[in-house]
């Protein structure tokens, strides 16, 4: 269902669909690149039919979870989809996720909650904006 990926094009493409662009992050960045971070063996990029999930290394053991999912993955196909890459997370080390999510957001939120992430009820300030701080012990 998803593999990991070091296809910079295929990646880019899905972070910056119009409908998965505007909950990436701020708009005044523009489109996104995420060839540095590929490039990067810490980072796991898990990606599939209709999008995926990048895990960017924070700590030993801590990942920070990103989400891009098109719109017709969305539902039962990213959950299946959040599944595995839950399990690719564990079989590969991961101890604790972690993920920052729009307040107004609450679809993602949601999508978070169901997975097992739980707010921590702390707010990270980042590229002018709050966000509300979830994370998941594995």
């Amino acid at each position: 269902m998803l593999e990991r990926s070091f296809d910079v094009d295929a990646i880019n493409a899905a972070a910056n669909r119009p409908d998965v662009r505007p909950f990436v992050g701020p708009a005044e960045l523009g489109e996104l690149d995420f060839e540095d971070a590929v490039a990067d063996a810490n980072n796991w990029f898990l990606m599939g039919e209709h999008g995926g999930f990048v895990l960017v290394w924070s700590a030993p053991g801590v990942y920070e979870v990103h989400v891009f999912i098109a719109r017709e993955g969305r539902g039962k196909w990213a959950s299946k989809a959040r599944q595995a890459m839950l399990d690719y997370a564990k079989a590969n080390g991961a101890k604790m996720l972690w993920a920052r999510i729009a307040p107004t957001a609450k679809f993602v939120s949601l999508f978070a909650r169901r997975g097992g992430m739980k707010p921590t009820y702390e707010m990270l300030y980042t590229l002018g904006s709050a966000y509300d701080v979830y994370k998941m012990e594995l």
